[in-house]
C-alpha cells in the first residue's frame, strides 16, 4: 500500500483522480477506528499523532511516553498488542518503594530504555530523586523526552552506561527492538547497529555525584553481574534494595550464571527472593527450573520489616 506522501504525488499528478484518491486515503485512515476500538480493553488513555511525533498515554500510572517509528518492543506499544506492560513488576515495585519510604527514596535507575519505571515512580512519589542511566544516544533522546513530557525534574537523566571498569564499550543496539541493547549480540536482527558508548561504575559515578541510593532498578540485559561489581562500595554503604533482571541466556552471553550475582550479594549482607502469588518467597539458588526472570535482593538488616511486610 503506498503511503500518504505517494498517494497526494499521484493525485496531484493525475495518475489518481480524485474519487480513488479518497478511497485509497480512508484505506490508511480505517485503521485510526480500529486502534480506537482496540484501545478500551488495555492500560493506554489514548494515542495522540501530532506533526513528527506519536505519544501514548497510560491510564495507570497516567504517563505520557513516544512511540519511536521503528521500536516494536516500546512499553506503550507492548500495552497496546497485550493489553498492559510489566503490570505486576511495577506494582510489586510501588509496593517496594512505598515500604522503604517512598516519597524520601534515592532511585537509580540503570538500564533505563525509554524510561517507564522512572516515570511510573515519579508520578506515585513525587519527592523521588536521582539518576537515570541509558547508553544509546538514540534511546537516551527518547528518554529525556518522556521525563520532558511528564515534567520529570528530580530523576536526572544520564548518556552512560555502568559496568565494572570505566571506559569506552561498544554496545549492540536494535531501533526495532531499543529494549535488547547490550554489550554483546542478544539478538539475532537485522537491523543491529554497532554503538561506542562511554561507561563508568556505580561506585565512581556516585562518588562523583555524591549521591546515595535507596532504591536500584537494574535491567542491562545480561550484564547486571559487572554492574554490581562496580557498585560494592555503594552496596556496602546504603544497603539499597534491589530489583533486577537475571536472565539466564543473558548471564550466559558473558558467561556467568545467576548465581554468581546472588553470591556476590550475599557477600554484602543481601538475601535474594521472588515474588510468587504476590508474596515475597527466598529464592537462595537459581535453577534450571526456576520460572521467574526478576528478582529482588533486600538486605538481611536494613530491609527485614520490608522483607517481613511482602512476605
Amino acid at each position: 500500500m503506498s503511503n500518504f506522501s505517494d498517494l497526494k504525488s499521484s493525485h496531484q499528478a493525475g495518475r489518481l483522480d480524485k474519487a480513488g484518491y479518497i478511497r485509497a486515503m480512508y484505506a490508511r485512515h480505517e485503521v485510526l477506528f480500529d486502534h480506537a476500538q482496540h484501545l478500551a480493553a488495555t492500560n493506554l488513555a489514548e494515542i495522540r499523532i501530532t506533526p513528527g511525533e506519536v505519544t501514548a498515554t497510560f491510564k495507570e500510572p497516567p504517563v505520557t511516553m513516544v512511540c519511536p517509528a521503528a521500536d516494536t518492543r516500546i512499553a506503550p506499544i507492548e500495552a497496546f498488542n497485550f493489553g498492559d506492560y510489566e503490570h505486576a513488576d511495577i506494582q510489586l515495585v510501588r509496593r517496594l518503594v512505598g515500604l522503604l519510604d517512598g516519597a524520601q527514596v534515592r532511585f537509580l535507575d540503570i538500564g533505563a530504555n525509554a524510561g517507564f519505571y522512572s516515570l511510573a515512580l515519579s508520578h506515585w512519589f513525587p519527592g523521588l530523586a536521582g539518576a537515570a542511566f541509558e547508553p544509546i544516544p538514540a534511546t537516551y533522546g527518547h528518554l529525556r523526552r518522556n521525563f520532558a513530557l511528564n515534567g520529570v525534574g528530580k530523576i536526572v537523566p544520564h548518556n552512560l552506561g555502568l559496568s565494572d571498569q570505566p571506559g569506552e564499550l561498544v554496545f549492540y543496539t536494535y531501533p526495532s527492538q531499543s529494549g535488547s541493547s547490550s554489550m554483546t549480540r542478544n539478538v539475532d536482527a537485522a537491523d543491529v547497529q554497532e554503538v561506542r558508548c562511554p561507561v563508568t561504575t556505580l561506585d565512581v559515578f556516585c562518588a562523583q555525584h555524591r549521591l546515595g541510593a535507596d532504591f536500584i532498578k537494574c535491567d542491562v540485559e545480561g550484564a547486571e553481574l559487572f554492574v554490581f561489581k562496580g557498585g560494592t562500595g555503594l552496596l556496602r554503604r546504603d544497603r539499597p534494595a534491589i530489583f533486577t533482571e537475571m536472565l539466564r541466556k543473558w548471564c550466559a552471553k558473558y558467561q556467568y550464571h545467576p548465581n554468581d550475582i546472588i553470591a556476590h550479594l550475599a557477600g554484602l549482607g543481601y538475601g535474594c527472593h521472588v515474588v510468587r502469588h504476590d508474596r515475597l518467597t527466598p529464592c537462595p539458588t537459581v535453577t534450571d527450573d526456576t520460572k521467574e526472570t526478576n528478582f529482588i535482593f533486600l538486605h538481611r538488616e536494613r530491609h527485614a520489616s520490608v522483607a517481613a511486610a511482602l512476605a
